[in-house]
């Protein structure tokens, strides 16, 4: 896998150049801060809906069945063990080939051998899967979008306050 630098330039040049301005005036640092967060908030929120909408204009819809789980254990900066499980999903694409993919939305364990629907886009070797009328899939983007726009405004006032 290979990362094309081309689109990830605006947040290296973004961060280019906050180092400068920090190192220009110190009191400034604050509300770069601020505005790092939120045009990273942002960007993640403008990512995954691009992506999300892609799937959704290219993708092809169908039925998978969910056929396992793979459990996995994450912790956070103060030690604390999270469990998230995420559904191994069967299905067969629009070539009659079946395929059996591992979901990135943690889900239910009880679910299981419960058929839902997803949209997948076949891209090279693997297939990227999203789940058709998901919550989250609607809702992070809007919510990162939010944050962004509070965590931009507040370093854009504190900027504007301090220079």
């Amino acid at each position: 896998m290979s990362i094309d630098i081309k689109k990830h330039i605006l947040p290296i040049g973004l961060l280019i150049v906050i180092f400068s301005a920090f190192f220009y005036n110190r009191d400034l640092l604050g509300g770069l801060i601020f505005l790092i967060v939120g045009c990273g908030f942002l960007y993640a929120g403008f990512y995954i809906q691009n992506t999300n909408n892609r799937i959704k204009a290219n993708g092809i819809k169908t039925k998978a069945k969910i056929v396992d789980f793979k459990k996995e254990r994450n912790k956070d900066a103060d030690g604390d063990s999270y469990e998230y499980h995420f559904p191994i999903v069967t299905f067969t694409d629009q070539n009659g080939v079946e395929t059996t993919q591992k979901l990135d939305s943690s889900e239910n364990p009880k679910r299981i051998n419960e058929l839902i629907d997803i949209i997948y886009l076949k891209k090279e070797n693997e297939y990227e899967i999203i789940k058709d009328n998901d919550w989250w899939e609607k809702n992070i983007p809007v919510i990162l979008f939010i944050g962004g726009f509070l965590f931009s405004a507040i370093g854009i006032i504190w900027l504007t306050n301090k220079i």
